[in-house]
C-alpha cells in the first residue's frame, strides 16, 4: 500500500490533481486523431514515401520555432500560456473535423493543419514540461510528476489507438477528429481552475529573446550531462519515433490488415509503456536513472528488431509491448535526468532543446524513415532501426558511467 501511495505522490497537490484528468482527456484525443490522420493520409496516397514529406512538411515548425518558445516560457506567465495553447490545439481539431465531414479535406488541408498543430506543440511540449516544478510543492516529487505526466500519456497510447482502430472502421475519421475536440473541453476547464505561483527572474524578464536564447545554448553546452542526454534522445528519437507513421504500412503490408489491427498493436506498446511509466513513478529518488535510461533504448531497440523479423500478430504484440515498455522506459528517464540537474530559471529554455530532440528530429526522420520503408521494405527497415537503437544503448552506457546526475 505505501508503494501504492509512494507512485501517486504528487496528486496530494491541488494543481497536480486539476492537471493530471485534463492531460489525459486531451491526449487520448489527440492520439485518435493521431492514429486517423496516419490511415487517412495512407488510404489518400498508398505511399510510404508520401506519408513521410507530408508529416516532414508538418514537423518543421517544431524544429524551427521550439528554441523561442523557450525563452518566452522562462519570461511569461506559464498558467496563461498553457490556457492559451489548449484553446488553440481545440481549434485545430474543430477544423480538421469540419473540413473531413463536409468532404473537402485534401492533402494540402492537412499540411496547413498540421503545421498549425506543430506551431502550437512547439510552445506545448517545453511548457508542459517546465511546469510541473510549479505543480508540486516540494521539488522531491518533481521525478515522480514527470513519471505520472508519462503515465498519463501511456494511458492515452493504450486507450486512443484502440478506440481509434474501432472508430475509424465504424463511422470514419471525421468523428475521430470531432472526438479529439470534444476531448480538450475538459482540459481547458480544469487549466483554467488551477492557481500557479511563479516567481519570475528579473534578469531573464528583461532580456531580449535572442539575448535568453544565446544564455540558454551557452547553459546546456558548458553541462556534459545535459549534452550527452540530448545527443541519446536525438538518436532515440531520429530512429524510434518514426514507428507511429511505419505501424500503419506495417499492418497493411506484412497481414494485409484494416486499422482495427493496427489499433490492437499500438495499444499492446501502450500497455508496455503504461507498465513501464507506474514502476519509474514508484521511484523515490534520482539514482540509477542513468542505467534505466540505456536498458530503456536496449528494449526499444529489441521490439524493433523483432517486428523486422516477425509475420506472426502474436509475435509482433509481444515485440510492440517490448518497443512501448523500452520507448516510456528511455524518454521518462531521460526527461527526469535532465530536470533533476537543471536550474529553474533556465529550465524553459532546456527543455525547448528537448524538445526539439525528441519531437523536431521526427521532421527530418519521418520522410527518411518513408523513404528507406518505401526501397528496401518496412520488415528491413524495423531491423535496421532496432540494430541501431541496441547499439547505441551500449555506447551510452559506457559513456554515462562516471557521469553523477543527482
Amino acid at each position: 500500500m505505501n508503494r501504492f501511495l509512494s507512485t501517486f505522490r504528487s496528486l496530494q497537490y491541488r494543481n497536480f490533481r486539476l492537471f493530471f484528468p485534463g492531460l489525459v482527456s486531451s491526449q487520448i484525443g489527440m492520439w485518435i486523431q493521431n492514429i486517423a490522420m496516419g490511415w487517412l493520409v495512407y488510404n489518400m496516397t498508398n505511399s510510404p514515401f508520401m506519408m513521410g514529406t507530408i508529416m516532414f512538411f508538418n514537423a518543421i515548425p517544431l524544429f524551427i520555432l521550439t528554441p523561442f518558445a523557450g525563452v518566452i516560457i522562462d519570461k511569461f506567465d506559464k498558467h496563461k500560456l498553457l490556457m492559451i495553447i489548449q484553446i488553440l490545439f481545440a481549434s485545430q481539431a474543430f477544423l480538421l473535423a469540419i473540413c473531413t465531414l463536409a468532404g473537402v479535406l485534401k492533402i494540402w488541408n492537412i499540411i496547413i493543419l498540421g503545421m498549425f498543430l506543430n506551431i502550437v506543440a512547439a510552445v506545448d511540449t517545453p511548457l508542459r514540461q517546465s511546469i510541473f516544478v510549479n505543480l508540486v510543492d516540494d521539488k522531491k516529487d518533481l521525478g515522480n510528476a514527470i513519471s505520472l505526466n508519462s503515465t498519463c500519456f501511456n494511458l492515452a497510447r493504450l486507450a486512443g489507438p484502440a478506440i481509434a482502430g474501432i472508430l475509424i472502421a465504424a463511422v470514419g475519421e471525421g468523428i475521430c477528429f470531432l472526438i479529439n475536440f470534444l476531448c480538450f473541453l475538459p482540459s481547458i476547464f480544469l487549466v483554467s481552475m488551477m492557481k500557479v505561483n511563479e516567481q519570475k527572474d528579473e534578469h531573464v524578464k528583461n532580456e531580449t529573446i535572442i539575448e535568453g536564447l544565446k544564455e540558454g545554448f551557452e547553459y546546456i553546452s558548458n553541462d556534459k550531462r545535459i549534452v550527452l542526454v540530448l545527443i541519446l534522445l536525438s538518436i532515440f528519437s531520429f530512429i524510434g519515433l518514426t514507428y507511429p507513421m511505419l505501424m500503419p504500412v506495417y499492418t497493411k503490408e506484412v497481414f494485409k490488415a484494416n486499422a482495427d489491427i493496427l489499433g490492437y498493436l499500438m495499444a499492446i506498446a501502450g500497455i508496455g509503456a503504461l507498465i513501464s511509466s507506474l514502476l519509474i513513478a514508484s521511484k523515490q529518488s534520482f539514482r540509477g536513472f542513468k542505467y534505466i535510461v540505456c536498458l530503456g533504448v536496449f528494449l526499444f531497440g529489441t521490439g524493433f528488431i523483432i517486428l523486422g523479423f516477425s509475420n506472426n500478430i502474436t509475435l509482433s504484440m509481444i515485440a510492440m509491448f517490448i518497443l512501448g515498455l523500452g520507448m516510456t522506459t528511455g524518454l521518462t528517464s531521460m526527461n527526469t535526468l535532465i530536470q533533476a540537474v537543471v536550474s529553474d530559471e533556465k529550465r524553459g529554455r532546456v527543455m525547448s532543446i528537448h524538445a526539439i530532440c525528441y519531437m523536431g528530429t521526427t521532421s527530418i526522420s519521418n520522410f527518411a524513415a518513408g523513404t528507406l520503408a518505401e526501397h528496401i521494405g518496412i520488415s528491413l527497415t524495423m531491423l535496421l532501426f532496432g540494430i541501431i537503437l541496441a547499439v547505441t544503448a551500449i555506447f551510452f552506457l559506457y559513456k554515462f558511467k562516471n557521469l553523477k546526475f543527482a
